[in-house]
Parts: C-alpha cells; sequence; structure tokens
C-alpha cells in the first residue's frame, strides 16, 4: 500500500481522512502543529517537513487557517514534496472560491493554483461547507439576547465524514 502524509490530520478532516485510510490499509503519517513525531507548522519555516515526506509517495493537504497563513503554508510543502519526489498531491477546497470575494476564499483559491502549477500529480477537491461549522457559527451567534442572521446567504452543508471519504479514494 502507499505512504501517505495528511497534513492537518489532526483536525476535523484530516483526522477522519486518516482514519478511512488507515482501515484500508495505507500507512500514513500525520503533520500537525502540536503531534509528535511529525510536529510541523508549516506556516512557520516547515522545519522537520523534510523527514516527515521522506519516502511518501501521496500528500492529503487538509491543513488550514483563516487566520491566514494558507499562501506561505502551501508554498513550504509544494517546495518540501518536489525535493521528496511525491507523485501525488491532494488538496481539499471550497466550492465558490472562484467566485466569493472573501479573503479567506482568496488564499484558498490562490493555493489551488500553486498545486495546479507544482509540477507534482494533483487532484483538487472542492466541497461545501460542514455541518460542524454551520452549528458552530449558529451557537457563537446566539449568544447575544437578538440572533442576527445574516440575509440572503444560501447554504448547502456537507458531512465532513463524506468529504474524507472522498478525499481518502482520491489518495488511493
Amino acid at each position: 500500500m502507499t505512504d501517505i502524509l495528511v497534513t492537518g490530520g489532526t483536525g476535523t478532516l484530516g483526522r477522519l481522512v486518516t482514519e478511512r485510510l488507515r482501515t484500508d490499509g495505507h500507512e500514513v503519517r500525520v503533520l500537525s502543529r502540536h503531534s509528535p513525531p511529525y510536529a510541523v507548522d508549516l506556516r512557520e519555516n516547515g522545519g522537520g517537513l523534510d523527514a516527515a515526506l521522506g519516502g511518501v509517495e501521496t500528500v492529503v493537504h487538509c491543513a488550514t487557517s483563516p487566520r491566514g497563513g494558507d499562501e506561505r503554508a502551501a508554498s513550504s510543502l509544494v517546495a518540501a514534496a518536489r525535493r521528496a519526489g511525491v507523485a501525488h498531491l491532494v488538496y481539499i477546497s471550497i466550492v465558490g472560491v472562484d467566485r466569493v470575494p472573501y479573503g479567506y476564499y482568496r488564499s484558498k483559491l490562490a493555493v489551488e493554483r500553486m498545486v495546479e502549477e507544482s509540477g507534482l500529480g494533483w487532484t483538487v477537491l472542492r466541497a461545501t461547507q460542514f455541518h460542524d461549522l454551520v452549528a458552530q457559527v449558529l451557537q457563537a451567534l446566539a449568544k447575544a439576547p437578538v440572533l442576527p442572521l445574516p440575509a440572503g446567504i444560501r447554504d448547502q452543508p456537507v458531512e465532513v465524514a463524506e468529504v474524507a471519504g472522498r478525499l481518502a479514494a482520491l489518495a488511493a
């Protein structure tokens, strides 16, 4: 089976991708900022990234932050993946990143382009927001005595486990 590295492998999506890949018999390495043995912050200098990628054939890039740094992180990852001879880079993005003018979406689109131009084999999967995110947003808004809801916003959330299953299949 293929050696696969999952960035953001302890997050909401990455954890499920990792579980699915392992269930399917793949050797999986989890890269996350705080989880040894591959504790790497891609937004910083990416120290330890070359060791994490040694012998890896496929990377599933789930690491992201709405607070910024995704482009710097992707740049570090792509450069290290090239050095390591990674064959396939799978990236999770968001439906509408090419049409919605939010800063986070613009960053996700820039990373998509970076992945496409990386020289590596690549796949980009665009998914809608997860049910969990919608619930978190509504929960945060519900703390006030009045619940403000933005008008005219359409949402079609997806179950995170479905996206994880698709990413695992693409990685395999």
